[in-house]
């Protein structure tokens, strides 16, 4: 009787371990892969899911809206410009006090940097998906 029960528990204890190897070596616990375009910026990405996906889609699209030196200048001079280009939009009122606020100013540089890695003269611009 302890000799089937010595056979069980090692049974059972190889038996654990190949499905632990199982499981390690397919993507049931795997962390989630990144894409070819995903960012290193990952605060000026949420920062941009939260205050402009909602208008401008995902990351790789809103930033391909301009160029690289086109973002810059749309930030610059405590974003003139893009208090400008939402000015006459319905939806953008509280996007307006957004960018006069503190909190813009803490984040307008990761926003910034994470627009330029996806504009369209940038080297992560997504062509065909």
């Amino acid at each position: 009787m302890v000799k089937n029960m010595n056979l069980k528990n090692k049974l059972t204890s190889i038996l654990i371990v190949f499905v632990v190897f199982y499981l390690y070596n397919t993507n049931l616990y795997a962390a989630k892969k990144r894409g070819v375009y995903a960012t290193k910026n990952l605060i000026g990405q949420e920062y941009y899911m939260n205050r402009c996906s909602s208008c401008h889609g995902e990351g790789s699209r809103g930033g391909n809206m301009a160029s690289i030196r086109e973002w810059q200048t749309i930030f610059s001079k405590d974003a003139i410009e893009l208090s400008e280009i939402h000015f006459d939009d319905d939806q953008t009122h509280g996007l307006l006090e957004y960018i006069k606020s503190k909190e813009f100013k803490k984040e307008s540089k990761q926003i910034l940097s994470f627009l330029q890695e996806f504009a369209y003269d940038s080297e992560n611009i997504p062509t065909c998906n």
